[in-house]
């Protein structure tokens, strides 16, 4: 009995599902094969794909002028006047600010490298050392002697002299350009001598400087005077 019964279920349930399938399938004919019947027009697939095309053509468009014509406008009228017053404005102040800036800036530097001048000017003077150029022909050479006196009450340390020889003027080979003294005591004096070959410079712009370490263990920069010259032309 029980077997029977699900048996009977079973082809029920067949039936019912082939049912719905009909229906579906019979549906479905009725709604598509007009539409294939249609399509089968060529003339008519030919309209209908090109009605398409052109109204999605159209509808882009709309949508790109309805986003876009504000920039249009904008690009084709140019920004407000009042705008372009304000930018230039800004510009304006901007460089103007600039300048204020950069003017303030350079007074400053200026100010800072007259006290720093004016701080290693005294210092120089406080410690009594002096500074003596000459030069003396030797023949086709040079001889620029380099005199060092220390006035003061203490001695001075690791003394330098060291030479900035203009364009046309040259160290003969075997003299450098830079020599070093070591110590100068007290009221003491001492001398270098430099051997150059002139081929054309100034001997006026011959510069460099002496440096030395003071008893107060400052480092301490002078510079060379103007050689004197006097009756070098004459020999």
């Amino acid at each position: 009995m029980t077997l029977e019964f699900f048996f009977i279920e079973s082809k029920t349930a067949m039936l019912l599902q082939e049912d719905i399938w009909t229906d579906i399938s019979t549906f479905l004919h009725l709604l598509l094969d007009p539409i294939f019947f249609v399509l089968q027009d060529e003339g008519l697939r030919r309209t209908l794909f090109s009605t398409v095309i052109w109204s999605f053509l159209i509808v882009c468009g709309l949508v790109y002028v309805v986003y876009e014509i504000p920039s249009v406008l904008k690009l084709i009228l140019g920004p407000p006047k009042q705008s372009i017053v304000k930018q230039n404005k800004t510009s304006e102040d901007g460089r103007l600010q600039a300048a204020t800036e950069s003017a303030s800036r350079h007074q400053i530097s200026r100010e800072k490298s007259q006290k720093e001048r004016e701080k290693r000017e005294a210092a120089v003077k406080q410690t009594g050392v002096t500074v003596a150029t000459k030069i003396v022909r030797d023949r086709e050479l040079l001889r620029l002697s380099v005199t060092i006196t220390n006035a003061s009450n203490s001695h001075i340390n690791m003394v330098v002299v060291d030479l900035d020889l203009p364009s046309g003027i040259d160290a003969e080979t075997g003299s450098f350009r830079m020599q070093r003294l070591g110590t100068i005591n007290a009221s003491e004096t001492k001398s270098v001598d430099f051997i150059l070959r002139p081929t054309g410079g100034e001997l006026a712009d011959i510069g460099g400087y002496v440096e030395f370490l003071g008893a107060s263990y400052e480092v301490s920069k002078i510079a060379l005077p103007v050689p004197d010259m006097e009756g070098m032309f004459n020999e």
